[in-house]
């Protein structure tokens, strides 16, 4: 019986040589890439990577915006049913 026995991935095409006993990997072999292709590749990721990052900025910060005027109107709104109540104020043994 072998000592080591070879795999080849179905997806990827990589080589691994696992050992027959313990089942560990002792080497692996990755097919070689086209180097321009992987490129022109990774430079339109990049590229594309940081107009998403621009949009997602561009977007928080309008949230942000909008926040800060619904605050405002929330707290407006509130200070105007606080003065409209003419009531004691309410502690927190009250709420037992």
């Amino acid at each position: 019986m072998p000592d080591t026995h070879e795999v080849r991935c179905p997806c990827c095409g990589t080589r691994l040589v696992l050992d027959a006993a313990t089942g560990e990997i002792l080497s692996e072999e990755r097919p070689k890439a086209d180097s321009e292709a992987s490129f022109e590749q990774a430079m339109s990721e990049v590229q594309a990577g940081s107009k998403r990052r621009e949009e997602a900025f561009a977007k928080a910060f309008e949230k942000t915006k909008r926040l800060e005027d619904l605050l405002e109107k929330k707290f407006a709104q509130a200070k105007k049913k606080a003065a409209e109540d003419k009531g004691p104020p309410r502690t927190p043994f009250d709420l037992d």
